[in-house]
């Protein structure tokens, strides 16, 4: 009897080892593909912040990216989302026609991760698939003037941020 009962605590052990390792490496493969989805809409960063009036752009330290603030969710993300809210923006015609070419070059990678985003959790499909939603529509408006533009980024810039703090 007490083989039998040294038997079955070691397979509750070995059962709780297991089942934590699993866990763990299900945890770490999620928070790779949050890094990677938060990296693939990194670029957007850089757009939103160069359509910023030069005084008001934020600077990132010489080791930092902006696909890294969007890994991090960093402290210069949100000082961006603040300055888009706060700021004007004066962008040309021809420096939004390039903006959304740009976007439209990279839609089709972008589309392509909606799965990946499937697999951390209900949550980070739907805010992947606004900030989807707000990509298309930025590339297909014909008509942006500066005051919409503001309000797309702004709202973009919601979105982004609310993506990297949706728990896993």
């Amino acid at each position: 009897m007490p083989e039998l009962i040294g038997f079955c605590l070691e397979g509750i052990f070995f059962i709780g080892i297991f089942s934590w390792l699993q866990q763990k490496k299900d945890d770490d493969r999620k928070r790779e593909l949050k890094q990677s989805l938060a990296g693939a809409i990194g670029f957007t960063r850089q757009l939103i912040n160069s359509s910023l009036p030069p005084d008001q752009r934020v600077a990132l330290a010489s080791q930092d990216s902006w696909t890294r603030q969007a890994r991090t969710n960093g402290t210069q993300l949100k000082t961006l989302h603040a300055r888009v809210i706060a700021g004007e923006l004066n962008v040309s015609a021809d420096e939004i026609q390039a903006m959304q070419q740009l976007l439209r070059a990279r839609l089709s990678t972008l589309d392509s991760l909606l799965s990946v985003s499937a697999e951390l959790s209900h949550a980070h499909l739907s805010a992947y698939t606004l900030i989807l939603n707000e990509i298309h529509r930025l590339t297909k408006h014909e008509h942006f003037d500066s005051a919409e533009l503001k309000t797309s980024f702004a709202d973009l810039m919601s979105l982004l941020v609310s993506f990297n703090t949706e728990p896993l």
